[in-house]
């Protein structure tokens, strides 16, 4: 699925300068915030330019979120290709492996060819009980 900037809508747009310059106003802020010291101006101004674009013209954002939405699939493709893979393959096989090799089975699954079914019948609950749930 590739990005088509023929569906995108000025409420797309506005939306996009809007948390852009959302952004860059938590970046501006953040040392006056976290560590008491003065704003950082580059920040805050490039934080007012997102705005007053999403604000004022949001078409002349167009560009920008054509830009990002490129970025935006090349970085999915990377995260479901090479991250997860390699999640998958150095983190998960090897668990399931020890696990595997130690007999842990943490659901408890395994075939009983004596039994007909493997459903656990709970206790009914009196209908009080979701009166106070905390």
């Amino acid at each position: 699925m590739s990005f088509d900037p023929s569906t995108v809508t000025t409420k797309q747009l506005r939306g996009f300068g809007w948390l852009m310059g959302g952004l860059f106003l938590v970046i501006g802020l953040w040392p006056l915030v976290v560590h008491g010291t003065g704003i950082r101006i580059w920040s805050s101004v490039v934080a007012g330019l997102w705005g007053t674009m999403a604000l004022v013209w949001p078409a002349g954002l167009m560009p920008l979120y054509r830009g990002w939405m490129w970025f935006a699939e090349k970085l999915g493709w990377f995260n479901t290709r090479v991250l997860l893979g390699v999640i998958y393959y150095v983190l998960v096989t090897p668990i399931s492996l020890l696990m595997r090799v130690l007999g842990k089975k943490p659901l408890h699954c395994h075939f009983d060819s004596e039994k007909s079914s493997y459903r656990e019948v709970k206790a009914a609950r009196t209908p009080d009980h979701v009166v106070k749930p905390f």
